[in-house]
């Protein structure tokens, strides 16, 4: 190798071992820079989850803030205000009077920021009293000389604006006969009529109100040949200090003897209008004739114990049976005919048809993060007469949660879900308002409603609250009732849930005892939302007088008014306060919460204990039915295997939110989503047997007792009419159509969670 072939050689070998000492120098120098970018990077990563973690703490302790602030903002003289508006002058369903009010709710909402305020108008078919020529109940000799007489007039100065006493929809109609004394109208009742063959048919049924819904002693009435029905309210139900004036209103809070209970006899009672069942009453919908629309076939009249004495002191006929017997200062009898042969009863009731208008009102506040998932509270604005108790008491207390909600929202707060506050019209006939409304939305709350809340008689009472709901919400409502004191606080029972254990214990030998929270069953707003649609609901009052657990005596009367309220009821408005409260409270709960708590286990304890309910009343009917009554306990023992284990995957994700970690919203969704369609998975398409709008195959009214909630309802209302249709086959059937619904439930909670 010559000279320069060598120079050359050495400097191309240094240049190679100086590219190679560059190149490790370049790889160490990026190494660093990685590592030092890497450990900047997870720094910073780790900044970002406890900056992410502090911010979730923030929100939730936000949430916590707005809620107290709610509590705070509550107002006993805006709660004053508002009732003695609302329940002023009578305002029976489509009157002018409602449309003011509406319109009024309207104003306020739009007021206090709500986002959207709307007026939602229907037509239903409703019936009103005639008075150019009203309704006369006469009792009179045959030469037409009249003992007594009722003239479907008011009496005690009741207001000239207010509807005279009637029932909605009994039909026009005239009868003569002898009066037969039914007791409470029941079932039952006319059994034990045959059994002491005391005949009804061709007669005139007198019964008294209470025990099951007027509406069905008419119909029951009809089935056992009456001709026409009068129903009175007797002293022994709404007077118990007696019936003497010094003992009632006004100088008490029980009835008096001219209180006469107006209310409907449809005995399709929460399905809505009669002539668009399962459809929307807007204008130009289809409307079915009224031979099709399964309206009261005799005519029927209420009285006041005052008319009704005239009538059962001049019957003859053996002695009602001892329960029979009521208040007033007679010898009860059970009929038919007079104390005097010369004596007759006639019986003239004019009403008439008519399709009117009325209007719902929904406010909506939008929600921030899920605003297309819906929490839902209500009540209906409409009354027989001025109405502040049924249903001014509940137009007050949720006119004041909505006043609260623009409260908050004026101080940066936004709801996580959607809010909507409803005002319902023409609940009084047939529920109609709310069940409109539920038929015309009812693909949208099947997907997107979370909750209802209702609150119709707000306050009646002063003695008791009382709540029912959805299993799936029971514990919630007793942990949010610890947070509210009760104005009958004493002692160191000092909460609505102190006060509730004490006076209506779910188990009186449990130790402490637990406030019972009922079921539901009918007779309000909330029927179209959980037993048509299955969305989770409940309903809430106080109750009570005098320390006792009664209905409040002059409902549906002309004395259900303000001055009759606040004298011997809710002076201070304490109670319509603790009530505005609690329900705020749940209802910010609901809309607010990440995770709802909601519980599926309450539910397996409910089917376990409807299923020993079923058999323990029906166990004769039930043995032949062995095989697929097995097929039911099955379902009952999955479904509450099942939700165990979504029960510790909630805690879980709960646990998680208590070390302020926040979950992904796919997490948060997966686990409530599936919570509210557990009620849905009990929803029947088909609906009960003979009810197809009322489908919820759990919890739902007796079809043979309309207001207590029944369970397994198809099932059981199967075996009740066994002995009549001998059809064995449906009630296999039945049983195995809610076998179906559990199972859906079980795949609805089932993992991957």
């Amino acid at each position: 190798m010559d000279d320069k072939v060598g120079l050359t050689y050495q400097k191309r070998k240094r240049q190679r071992q100086i590219r190679c000492i560059a190149g490790i120098v370049a790889l160490i120098v990026a190494f660093f820079i990685g590592f030092l970018i890497g450990f900047l990077a997870v720094k910073a990563k780790d900044e970002s989850r406890q900056d992410v973690k502090s911010g979730f703490k923030e929100q939730l302790e936000d949430m916590k803030k707005h809620h107290m602030k709610f509590q705070e903002s509550v107002s006993e003289e805006q709660l004053r205000s508002t009732l003695k508006f609302f329940s002023k002058e009578p305002h029976i369903a489509a009157s002018s009077r409602q449309k003011e009010l509406a319109v009024e709710l309207a104003k306020r909402w739009k007021e206090y920021g709500f986002d959207r305020v709307e007026q939602p108008e229907y037509e239903a078919l409703l019936s009103f009293p005639n008075t150019t020529h009203p309704t006369r109940i006469t009792i009179k000799y045959e030469n037409d000389t009249i003992i007594h007489q009722i003239k479907g007039e008011e009496q005690d100065g009741g207001s000239k604006s207010a509807v005279l006493p009637f029932l909605g929809y009994s039909p026009s109609g005239k009868a003569e006969g002898g009066l037969v004394y039914v007791n409470y109208g029941r079932v039952e009742d006319f059994d034990k009529l045959k059994n002491l063959s005391v005949n009804v048919t061709g007669n005139i049924a007198i019964m008294r109100y209470g025990k099951i819904f007027r509406g069905n002693k008419v119909e029951n009435a009809a089935n056992n040949g009456a001709i026409a029905a009068l129903i009175f309210s007797d002293p022994g139900d709404y007077a118990l200090a007696g019936g003497d004036p010094k003992d009632t209103y006004p100088n008490t809070a029980w009835l008096p003897a001219t209180g006469v209970q107006r209310g409907s006899i449809y005995t399709a009672s929460g399905v809505g209008d009669p002539q668009t069942p399962g459809i929307a009453a807007i204008r130009g919908m289809y409307r079915r004739s009224r031979e099709e629309s399964a309206l009261p076939s005799i005519p029927a009249h209420p009285m006041g114990y005052g008319d009704a004495i005239h009538f059962l002191s001049r019957m003859r006929g053996p002695e009602a049976p001892e329960d029979w017997r009521g208040a007033l200062d007679i010898t009860y009898r059970l009929g038919p005919g007079y104390t005097n042969n010369k004596i007759i009863v006639t019986l003239e009731v004019n009403n008439y048809y008519e399709v009117k208008p009325f209007f719902n009102v929904i406010g909506t506040m939008y929600g921030d993060v899920e605003p297309d998932r819906y929490v839902l509270i209500g009540n209906h604005r409409d009354a027989w007469v001025n109405g502040a108790v049924d249903a001014g008491s509940g137009t007050t207390v949720t006119t004041e949660i909505a006043r609260g909600l623009g409260e908050l929202k004026k101080a940066g707060w936004k709801p996580r879900r959607t809010i909507m506050i409803c005002s319902w019209g023409a609940e009084e006939f047939s529920i109609i308002g709310s069940r409109e409304w539920v038929e015309q939305h009812e693909k949208l709350l099947s997907e997107r409603a979370v909750m209802y809340l209702n609150v119709d008689t707000g306050v009646q009472g002063n003695y008791l609250f009382t709540m029912a709901s959805s299993p799936l919400v029971k514990d919630m409502l007793r942990d949010f009732s610890k947070m509210v004191e009760d104005p009958s606080a004493h002692d160191d029972k000092t909460s609505i849930y102190d006060i509730m254990a004490e006076r209506n214990p779910s188990d009186p030998a449990m130790d402490p005892p637990k406030p019972t929270v009922g079921s539901l069953g009918s007779g309000s707003d909330y029927a179209a939302f959980f037993q048509f649609v299955g969305v989770p609901s409940a309903d809430f009052h106080y109750m009570g007088y005098n320390n006792t657990i009664v209905y409040y005596p002059v409902y549906h009367t002309q004395h259900d008014t303000f001055e009759w309220l606040t004298k011997f009821i809710d002076p201070d408005f304490k109670y319509h306060k603790a009530q505005a409260q609690l329900c705020g409270l749940l209802l910010l709960a609901f809309a607010d919460m990440p995770l709802l708590k909601m519980n599926a286990m309450l539910y397996s304890e409910a089917l376990v204990d409807s299923f020993k309910s079923l058999n323990d009343e029906y166990n004769i009917e039930l043995k032949n039915h062995k095989g697929t009554l097995e097929l039911l306990e099955d379902s009952i023992k999955k479904f509450s295997e099942t939700a165990a284990k979504f029960t510790e995957a909630q805690k879980k994700m709960e646990e998680k939110i208590q070390r302020f970690e926040e979950p992904s919203f796919a997490q948060l969704r997966r686990l409530n989503d599936r919570l509210i369609r557990v009620e849905r998975a009990f929803i029947y398409s088909y609906g009960l047997p003979g009810r197809r709008l009322i489908r919820h195959l759990i919890f739902a009214p007796s079809k043979y007792n309309t207001y207590g909630s029944s369970t397994f309802p198809g099932v059981s209302d199967t075996l009740y009419a066994l002995a009549q249709t001998n059809d064995r086959n449906e009630v296999d059937r039945q049983i195995s159509i809610a076998t179906q619904a559990i199972l859906a439930a079980v795949d609805i909670l089932s993992g991957p969670y």
